[in-house]
């Protein structure tokens, strides 16, 4: 594996072992971007405040092990509690500035006017303290979730430089979208998500993108791959894409990660 500069730019940490950090700190990585989510809807929006303070107790876990942690806090649209929502909101508002980028956010159901009100609300919280937002986008319905996402963006204000648009799948058309926006293309890892042969078809399919796409795991609770960033460089390396790897594992991810970039 890549002897150090790894970044993985989505994971929840606070689900993995110390086992599974310290693969990460063994196979190179050099920072980890973990951000808020938890798979339940909190009771109550102090919930919300019990979850980012585990997060920042991720700092010191991590940096036991040599890795550099950038912690997202946010409002993820899984989460939103429709009757407790402005007060989940306040409570973003109240701790953002503990965190270096907004995160996670984003759309789950595109027919939602309470999530695209949730979103828009915190990207305008990022605009303000210029922070990278790292917005999720569902499974299924990505176009239409892609839409309502684009619409928050320029109506927040945010830089588009300064959004990741997560969990996409390697279609050009929707990468296109994405990047015609300004903003970058996260691409996960996972099962049911993308594989790293979705990778090759992307650098042979839509070269022009690379320079906007970065790779992630998002691990954590569900079934995924905490080494998913460094297998996935390997992989490609080994079919002869060097130049490329290095770009979407490690080049772009600092580039679209604020703290990383400075």
């Amino acid at each position: 594996m890549v002897e150090t500069g790894l970044v993985d730019p989505h994971t929840h940490t606070v689900f993995l072992s110390w086992r599974d950090l310290t693969y990460l700190a063994e196979a190179g990585y050099e920072a980890v971007v973990t951000l808020a989510y938890t798979p339940y809807v909190p009771t109550h929006p102090a919930s919300l405040e019990d979850h980012f303070t585990h997060l920042e107790a991720e700092v010191a876990r991590l940096k036991a092990l040599g890795l550099r942690a950038v912690i997202g806090m946010g409002l993820h649209p899984r989460c939103v509690k429709p009757e407790h929502a402005s007060a989940q909101l306040e409570v973003v508002r109240k701790w953002l500035p503990k965190a270096q980028v907004l995160g996670e956010v984003g759309i789950e159901n595109p027919d939602s006017n309470l999530e695209a009100e949730v979103l828009r609300a915190q990207l305008i919280m990022a605009k303000e303290a210029d922070l990278t937002a790292v917005i999720h986008t569902p499974r299924n319905r990505k176009k239409g979730a892609l839409k309502v996402i684009v619409k928050a963006i320029k109506e927040s204000g945010i830089k588009p430089e300064n959004v990741i648009v997560d969990h996409l799948t390697p279609e050009p058309a929707l990468l296109n979208e994405v990047v015609e926006v300004g903003a970058w293309a996260g691409i996960t890892i996972q099962p049911g998500k993308a594989s790293v042969h979705d990778l090759e078809y992307l650098i042979e399919a839509a070269p022009d993108a690379l320079n906007h796409v970065i790779v992630n795991s998002d691990a954590g609770r569900d079934p995924s791959n905490p080494l998913a960033v460094a297998e996935a460089y390997d992989a490609l390396v080994r079919k002869g894409y060097v130049t490329e790897a290095y770009r979407l594992t490690s080049i772009n991810p600092k580039e679209a990660i604020k703290p990383l970039s400075t």
